[in-house]
């Protein structure tokens, strides 16, 4: 009885060791990536939805086709929208693509 409980006490220091050697050190932990903007002003973009997902949408402007994608933008400021809807998409270009801060069903203009 004692080598069992002794047993099982070893396994669940080895255990809790298992785990706590899984989370990354303060000094590991890694920064979120500071946005560069390329330009200072918002720009804008009014097209029809052609295509897209849950976080991301085609647009047919003109002869162009562009792709936004917000993955992180709030529910406030995302519009939910349907194929062929007319929709305005608000971004600021940066070093890494476009920063999409509004998507707004319907044309502001």
């Amino acid at each position: 009885m004692k080598k069992s409980l002794l047993m099982a006490g070893l396994l669940a220091v080895s255990m809790m060791s298992c785990i706590n050697d899984n989370k990354p050190s303060q000094e590991e932990q890694v920064e979120p990536a500071e946005i560069e903007q390329v330009t200072d002003s918002l720009q804008e973009v009014t097209g029809v939805a052609i295509d897209g997902a849950m976080n991301s949408v085609y647009l047919k402007v003109g002869e162009d086709t562009i792709e936004f994608s917000y993955p992180d933008l709030d529910s406030e400021h995302r519009a939910s929208w349907s194929i062929n809807d007319t929709l305005t998409v608000r971004y600021y270009e940066t070093a890494d693509g476009d920063s999409v801060t509004d998507v707004i069903n319907g044309s502001i203009s």
